[in-house]
């Protein structure tokens, strides 16, 4: 078979990370707590570092994960498979992953493979906080998000998912 530009043969493709379609702003709360509140495309270019990311989160101390969905425009199935991701690792170290604000269009997706079972969805992040305040206490958690900081951008992100045994 002769091989594509690049020297690539054919049906094998590099990975083209394009960040610039899905980002994610971190915000944490009570060093438990993170939100992360992502916007843009979750899809096969995107997900890798957005599951990165949010495992860094969780590596700095931030247990329990919140992602806001709501300007989320699109995640297809590798967005989904980078969620089940996150779950499994913060459940390996105690922690949890909780969606709000999610999408219709991905509350179906959810829905039909059976994920919507294994992560809670909310409303909105202010009801996330008020959940995860009644279950662990005050100190872990606040509706008000009077405590709420924003987390520096970590650099230099290793591959996460073959040190929590993912993927």
């Amino acid at each position: 078979m002769a091989a594509l530009p690049g020297g690539h043969p054919p049906g094998r493709f590099p990975r083209v990370r394009d960040s610039t379609r899905c980002k994610s702003t971190v915000q944490q709360f009570d060093g438990a707590v993170a939100l992360l509140t992502v916007t843009g495309e979750i899809d096969f270019s995107t997900a890798p570092d957005l599951r990165d990311r949010a495992l860094e989160v969780s590596r700095q101390g931030s247990r329990h994960l919140i992602l806001d969905l709501a300007p989320v425009g699109f995640c297809g199935s590798s967005g989904l498979n980078a969620l089940i991701g996150i779950l499994r690792c913060t459940k390996e170290t105690g922690g949890s992953l909780v969606l709000a604000a999610v999408p219709d269009r991905l509350i179906r997706l959810l829905d039909l493979t059976g994920v919507s079972q294994l992560m809670p969805a909310h409303a909105d992040a202010a009801v996330v906080m008020s959940a995860h305040c009644a279950t662990h206490g005050p100190a872990a958690g606040s509706s008000s998000g009077r405590h709420l900081r924003a987390a520096a951008d970590p650099e230099g992100v290793p591959d996460v998912p073959e040190a929590c045994g993912v993927l």
